[in-house]
């Protein structure tokens, strides 16, 4: 039996129910499969974050977690109802410059992250401020604990679960079938471009960085329009994240200073963060005027 193209002609409303019902589905086919491989390596305690074992099983969860939320949903989408998900090919230059945009992008960002990471809310939402700054926490440890690798195969597997498959997975989901959707049905890109990088930065649930990743996730959004390709906004994300891996690793390795890390947050760094702010810009203008945008 052929499904390609079964829901093609259906109203959007209905297109976004059937989105929706995969992305339920396939999280929760994944996350069992997930959890039975888990059973097999026979952690202690998922919140001992010492135990390799713990690490292990919390890695294996959130590859599996990340592929069936991220990737098997925009496949079947686009399957079902017959549409493209962009893998068109980028020019040498394209891709030159999207790397060149993550670079000077790398101090923004980390300023941007102090900054936001200072805001807090109104008195009266202490308790929930509390509970954000918690989970946030938690979650740093997280982080740490899967950063905290001491051999390149280490390495490599945190590259493939914190850069390739978020940035295959999330780009995806987010600019290959909500941004694209959005923009079809209302024809505004900036609009667009800007919901489906809110419902990014608000999917990570980690509000003490909110706005750097709102932030992040619009320049992807104009990655994906001008150039027409899904394969640049791939690439920015994987930088951005699998940067920060290798980055980790070689500070581990007491390598580099751990002052990298902080670049463009640190004290009395003004100037540094004018000369990245004004290359961002000027690339971003030679990508756009090379580019061709993405038609509806």
């Amino acid at each position: 039996m052929n499904l390609k193209g079964i829901y093609q002609d259906y109203a959007p409303i209905k297109q976004v129910f059937i989105l929706l019902m995969l992305l339920f589905v396939s999280f929760i086919v994944f996350n069992a499969l997930g959890m039975i491989g888990v059973s097999l390596i026979d952690a202690p305690s998922l919140s001992d974050f010492e135990n390799k074992a713990t690490i292990q099983s919390l890695k294996f969860l959130q590859a599996f977690s990340s592929i069936g939320i991220f990737i098997v949903p925009p496949f079947l989408f686009a399957y079902l109802t017959s549409k493209s998900l962009n893998f068109n090919a980028v020019s040498r230059q394209q891709f030159l410059l999207t790397i060149a945009i993550m670079c000077f992008a790398f101090p923004l960002i980390n300023a941007l992250a102090l900054w936001n990471e200072g805001l807090h809310l109104p008195s009266f939402l202490s308790g929930l401020e509390d509970w954000m700054r918690s989970a946030e926490s938690q979650a740093m440890q997280i982080t740490e604990a899967f950063l905290k690798v001491n051999h390149w195969s280490g390495l490599l597997l945190n590259i493939l679960i914190i850069g390739v498959i978020p940035a295959l997975g999330e780009e995806l989901l987010f600019r290959g079938v909500i941004q694209k959707e959005l923009f079809s049905r209302n024809g505004k890109i900036h609009l667009s471009i800007w919901i489906t990088a809110f419902l990014f930065s608000a999917m990570h649930l980690q509000f003490l960085g909110f706005i750097p990743r709102f932030l992040i996730g619009g320049l992807l959004g104009y990655l994906f329009y001008w150039s027409g390709s899904i394969w640049l906004p791939i690439l920015a994300h994987f930088v951005n994240n699998a940067g920060a891996v290798i980055l980790s690793y070689f500070i581990n390795q007491q390598s580099i200073s751990k002052e990298v890390e902080h670049l463009g947050a640190e004290d009395g760094q003004l100037s540094m963060l004018v000369i990245a702010l004004l290359g961002l810009l000027m690339l971003l203008y030679l990508l756009k005027t090379i580019s061709k945008p993405q038609s509806t």
